[in-house]
Formats: structure tokens, sequence, C-alpha cells
């Protein structure tokens, strides 16, 4: 312990002695996150965010003059580089900063290497440099605390809301409400606290049913229908772009591109779109059948699952395959663990962990009796524990490290077919 005390403060002395304090807030992002920019409420609203993409999205979406801010807390060219390192530099005796440094650790999944304190100059100097599994914060009075990924299930209930048609996709938002489509041209607002639609997104032309986010808030959904949900006092459809996919899952990727996995033909690509024109930028050629999901790695590389019971990495760029995992039946979800192996849920039931390096199974999750919902029903809770959800009707909580069941919740009667993960807890699609 005295010799990691030793290194930690000769690497403060270090740090600290590289930079005056009169060089250090230059960022564009301080201005333009200003209480007379940018509401504090935008901030506290977004405080539980996970992921860059979510992160910008959620303080866009509470207040569309704080895009500049999010833009400005995530450009990487804002980062001051000492000894090789990249760091983030935040006066922790301002709220603001403060705020600041939280929402980019936020949006970086897990806190980076170090996190260092100068007592005399009131700076943090957060370690941007590779990823860990905990995710460090920095809060007000120059402390330090540590925090997880704001995802948890306890198998309560917190609102049961009867569904009269069929089922439907659905997405949660920042603000707490939560998307559906329907079987006609229109998408429902809910408002999940109450179990009530508060409005309708609608479309003359077709009834999209795949969405997601971009980073600015607005809603894209198949078939690339984009709405502002933020305007409340004219026509919210901003535009739409043409597409000749059948699409079946949509990502949207950090630059704002739209990943496109598609179903039902004899082309399964996965076509990248630029989201501003509809302009195909790639195609990834490589899947047999349905594509279920799309996750974007923090490299850039995608990795997807599909019916043809592989998952399959891409270099996005160049659309080359650069791994392929075989199941022994169709791959519906999957999601990283926090030690970096894969978990992959089956048709089956069971779900895989595999070591993603070399693509060794290092174990199976048995336990559910149907299969694992498709379009992301595998979440990794803020303990490292992982969620599924499954056509048998439960949801379960796995000790990923040694497959033990620690939560099996039954109180469903039918089918799950869709879980929807939210800052503070999760929404399911039942049959």
């Amino acid at each position: 312990m005295k010799r990691i005390n030793k290194i930690l403060f000769f690497l403060t002395t270090l740090v600290a002695s590289s930079i005056e304090q009169s060089d250090i807030f230059t960022g564009h992002w301080l201005n333009a996150c200003r209480p007379n920019v940018c509401s504090e409420t935008a901030f506290s609203l977004c405080w539980n965010c996970f992921g860059e993409r979510v992160c910008k999205s959620c303080i866009s979406f509470n207040k569309w003059e704080c895009s500049t801010c999010a833009d400005g807390i995530y450009n990487k060219e804002n980062l001051e580089k000492i000894s090789g390192n990249h760091y983030l530099i935040c006066d922790s005796m301002d709220s603001i900063q403060s705020r600041v440094c939280h929402l980019f650790c936020r949006g970086q999944y897990s806190q980076s290497d170090n996190i260092i304190k100068n007592a005399s100059l009131n700076l943090v100097f957060i370690a941007f440099t590779s990823f860990t599994s905990t995710l460090s914060t920095i809060t007000k009075e120059s402390t330090t605390t540590t925090s997880t990924q704001a995802v948890h299930f306890n198998g309560t209930v917190k609102l049961n809301v009867s569904i009269s048609n069929s089922f439907q996709r659905i997405l949660s938002l920042p603000n707490g409400d939560l998307i559906r489509g329907s079987e006609k041209n229109f998408i429902e607002i809910w408002d999940i606290e109450k179990g009530v639609i508060k409005g309708n997104l609608t479309s003359a032309y077709s009834y999209p049913y795949v969405f997601s986010l971009l980073s600015n808030g607005d809603l894209v959904a198949a078939y690339f229908f984009i709405w502002d949900l933020k305007t409340t006092s004219s026509e919210p459809l901003k535009r739409i772009m043409q597409a000749e996919e059948k699409i079946f899952c949509l990502t949207v990727l950090k630059n704002d591109d739209l990943a496109v996995g598609q179903f039902g033909s004899k082309n399964f690509d996965i076509v990248i779109r630029d989201s501003q024109e509809g302009n195909i930028r790639n195609r990834l050629v490589g899947h047999k059948n349905t594509v279920f999901q799309i996750i974007e790695m923090e490299n850039g590389n995608l990795v997807s699952c599909s019916d043809d019971r592989t998952v399959k990495v891409w270099n996005v760029k160049t659309g080359d395959i650069l791994n392929s995992i075989t199941h022994t039946t169709y791959v519906r979800s999957i999601a990283f663990l926090n030690n970096g192996f894969l978990a992959s849920g089956l048709s089956d039931g069971t779900i895989n962990i595999w070591n993603f390096e070399t693509n060794q199974l290092i174990r199976n999750l048995i336990g559910h009796r149907d299969a694992i919902c498709a379009f992301n029903c595998l979440h990794v809770l803020g303990n490292g524990d992982l969620l599924s959800a499954s056509w048998d009707t439960s949801l379960r909580v796995w000790n990923s490290s040694n497959g033990i069941i620690k939560l099996n919740s039954n109180l469903h009667k039918s089918t799950i077919l869709k879980e929807s993960v939210d800052f503070d807890s999760f929404s399911e699609e039942l049959t």
C-alpha cells in the first residue's frame, strides 16, 4: 500500500507539474455547458446515462441548447496529452466541471486508468487511455466515488400495463418515456410512470416498428423516418429517407451512421447508411439468414448475430469479417460482459459465454426452457450479473462467472418477446 501511495503521489506531481492551472480549461465545452446556456437540469436527468451515444442523446434531448455542450464533452480534441496519456482535466470545486467529468466517464462505459487529484490546485486528472470494468466518477467537494452501470433488477414489478393489440417493439427514451410501435401507421409515446399513451407520431407512408436514437435526440424509425421528439409547436417529422432493405434491426453508430440488419429475403447484408441523406456507405456481406442484433465495439468494429448460427465481427470501413463464431443453433441476442467475454443467447434457451479473443466457449448458462427472446434481450447489470429474458415467460439473473442463477422471475403469464432498458428500470413487451 505504501508503494502504491508513493507511485500515485509521484504521478500526481508529474502531471500537475506538466501543466499550468491557467492553461487548462480551454475546451469550448466549458462555456457551452454553463447554466446560462445549458441548464444543470439536463445534467441531472442524464446522471445515470451509459455510453457516449446515449449520454449525448440524453443531454441534447432534455434541452436542445445543450447539443453544443454534449458535442464538446465527448470531443477527444478537448483532452490534454500529458506524458503520452490523454486526460480530461476538471476543476473539482466547479460544479459544472464536476458534472461534465461525470458525464464524460459515463459516456466511456467505464472509468479510465487513473483519477489523480491535486488538492492545492483543486484539479482532477482523468486518464483516458484504456477501459476497466468499473466506473469511477468525480463529484463535488473533490471526492472520488465508484459507481456502476445504472441498470438494476430485483424482480419487482413497478407497473403492469395491459396491451390489447399484438406485440410491437419498444424503446426507452432518456426522459423516461417509452416508444412503442403499432399495427397502423403511427408510433405510440407512453408515459411509463402513469401507464398511458401521451401522444402519437404519425406517418402517411408506412408503419415503422424498428427504432433508435440519433445523438441529438431525434428518433429514427424504419423505414427511415426522422422525428424531432423535442418539438411541441410544429410537425415533428423532419425528413424521410428512401431505403430498399427489409429492416429487422437497427443500430445508430457513434458517428450517427445507421447499421441495418435484414430479414426475409436472399439478401442479409448489413447496410451502413448516412443518417442525414440516407446514402449507403458500405455493405457488410456474409450473413446467410436474418440478422437480429448489431453492437458497435469501442474500436468501431461491429458485432452481429444471426439465424445463420453465427456471431460475426466486422471492420465497418472495409467490410471485412474479422471473426466468426459458429453456434449450435440460432443466435437471437448478444451482450459483452464486463470482463470482455461475449454472451450469446440462443433459440434453445442456452446462453453461451465466449472468450472473444480465442473463440473458446467458456461455459453454458442453462436454465431457460425456451428461446432467449430477440432484439437485445441480454443485459449486463451494474454488479456484472447478466439479465436474460425468454419465451419461457421468465426473467433470470445469472452470475456469469460461475453460471449460478441468482434470481428467477416467473411473474409473467405469457411469452416475453422484447426488453427495453431504461436508466433506472426496464420494460418488456409480451405476447
